[in-house]
Protein backbone atom coordinates (compact mmCIF):
# COMPACT_ATOMS: atom_id res chain seq x y z
CA UNK A 1 0.00 0.00 0.00
CA UNK A 2 1.41 3.30 -0.71
CA UNK A 3 2.23 5.71 2.04
CA UNK A 4 3.32 9.53 2.51
CA UNK A 5 6.29 10.69 1.29
CA UNK A 6 8.48 13.15 3.55
CA UNK A 7 8.66 16.76 1.43
CA UNK A 8 9.42 18.89 4.52
CA UNK A 9 12.05 18.58 7.84
CA UNK A 10 9.70 18.84 10.17
CA UNK A 11 8.51 15.13 9.04
CA UNK A 12 11.34 13.40 10.29
CA UNK A 13 11.47 13.46 14.25
CA UNK A 14 14.48 12.21 16.48
CA UNK A 15 14.71 11.84 20.69
CA UNK A 16 11.16 13.66 20.39
CA UNK A 17 12.01 16.60 18.14
CA UNK A 18 11.46 17.34 14.50
CA UNK A 19 14.39 18.02 12.26
CA UNK A 20 14.68 21.87 11.26
CA UNK A 21 16.24 21.50 7.87
CA UNK A 22 17.14 19.15 5.31
CA UNK A 23 20.57 19.39 3.16
CA UNK A 24 19.05 17.43 -0.28
CA UNK A 25 20.00 16.52 -4.01
CA UNK A 26 16.83 16.62 -4.97
CA UNK A 27 16.70 19.54 -7.47
CA UNK A 28 14.06 17.78 -9.54
CA UNK A 29 10.98 16.39 -8.24
CA UNK A 30 9.01 18.57 -5.97
CA UNK A 31 5.45 18.45 -4.09
CA UNK A 32 3.30 21.64 -2.85
CA UNK A 33 5.16 21.54 0.64
CA UNK A 34 8.84 21.08 -1.02
CA UNK A 35 11.05 18.95 -2.49
CA UNK A 36 10.74 14.96 -2.19
CA UNK A 37 12.86 13.70 1.06
CA UNK A 38 15.34 10.99 -0.43
CA UNK A 39 17.70 9.30 1.45
CA UNK A 40 20.72 11.04 0.71
CA UNK A 41 19.27 13.56 2.74
CA UNK A 42 21.14 14.79 5.61
CA UNK A 43 18.74 16.42 8.60
CA UNK A 44 19.81 18.28 10.95
CA UNK A 45 17.77 19.24 14.69
CA UNK A 46 17.68 21.93 16.71
CA UNK A 47 19.71 22.21 20.17
CA UNK A 48 22.96 20.86 20.30
CA UNK A 49 24.29 19.47 17.14
CA UNK A 50 22.90 16.89 16.27
CA UNK A 51 22.38 15.35 12.23
CA UNK A 52 20.39 12.48 10.93
CA UNK A 53 20.68 10.75 7.72
CA UNK A 54 18.65 7.99 6.28
CA UNK A 55 19.33 4.02 6.72
CA UNK A 56 16.11 2.70 4.69
CA UNK A 57 14.13 4.22 2.07
CA UNK A 58 11.39 3.10 -0.40
CA UNK A 59 12.08 0.65 -3.10
CA UNK A 60 9.80 1.53 -5.68
CA UNK A 61 9.75 4.79 -6.07
CA UNK A 62 12.90 6.65 -6.95
CA UNK A 63 14.40 10.43 -8.02
CA UNK A 64 17.27 9.86 -10.10
CA UNK A 65 17.92 6.56 -9.37
CA UNK A 66 17.76 7.71 -5.49
CA UNK A 67 14.88 5.99 -3.37
CA UNK A 68 12.50 8.53 -1.87
CA UNK A 69 11.64 9.14 2.21
CA UNK A 70 8.31 7.46 3.05
CA UNK A 71 6.24 6.58 6.20
CA UNK A 72 7.95 3.54 6.77
CA UNK A 73 11.31 4.70 6.61
CA UNK A 74 13.99 4.94 9.32
CA UNK A 75 17.31 6.46 10.08
CA UNK A 76 19.62 7.09 12.46
CA UNK A 77 20.63 10.55 14.57
CA UNK A 78 24.00 10.78 15.95
CA UNK A 79 25.47 13.94 17.70
CA UNK A 80 28.71 15.28 19.39
CA UNK A 81 28.50 12.45 21.87
CA UNK A 82 27.70 9.82 19.79
CA UNK A 83 24.59 7.73 18.52
CA UNK A 84 21.97 9.45 19.84
CA UNK A 85 18.67 7.39 18.48
CA UNK A 86 16.32 6.16 15.83
CA UNK A 87 15.10 8.60 12.98
CA UNK A 88 11.58 8.17 12.36
CA UNK A 89 8.83 9.77 10.11
CA UNK A 90 5.91 11.28 11.73
CA UNK A 91 4.07 12.60 8.90
CA UNK A 92 4.73 12.79 5.01
CA UNK A 93 2.71 14.67 2.71
CA UNK A 94 -0.56 13.13 2.51
CA UNK A 95 -0.67 13.94 -1.88
CA UNK A 96 2.24 12.45 -2.85
CA UNK A 97 2.53 8.74 -1.82
CA UNK A 98 4.53 5.51 -2.49
CA UNK A 99 6.77 2.42 -1.76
Amino acid sequence: MAQPIVSMPMHAMAAGAPATSFVTTNTRVKAATGALGLMTDVMQFGGPLVVGAWVMGNVRVKVSGIPTVGMGSTGLATGAAGATGPVSVTQGDMRVKGS
